[in-house]
């Protein structure tokens, strides 16, 4: 997701998260570890770069999981990975 040049998301860098729960919302992740997490998402900016998410739990609220229901109801599978 590309943001406009007057805004710049806070950037996370190299750090490793183990059994976490952390919002991607308004940051920017490089080269992080995600293990054992609770990834939140809510529909606003965010970005991540080179990070590896192993065991994560996907938390899709507000505006983002009002998009996954109406999927669902469109008839579209959420599968989990695998």
């Amino acid at each position: 997701m590309e943001q406009s040049k007057s805004f710049r998301l806070p950037v996370i860098k190299a750090q490793t998260f183990i059994g976490k729960k952390i919002t991607l919302d308004g940051n920017r992740f490089e080269d992080c570890i995600f293990k054992d997490c609770n990834i939140v998402y809510t529909g606003g900016p965010a970005e991540t770069s080179s990070c590896y998410f192993e065991n994560v739990r996907w938390i899709f609220e507000g505006a983002a999981g009002t998009i996954v229901t109406v999927m669902q109801g469109l008839g579209w599978k959420i599968l989990p990975p695998g």
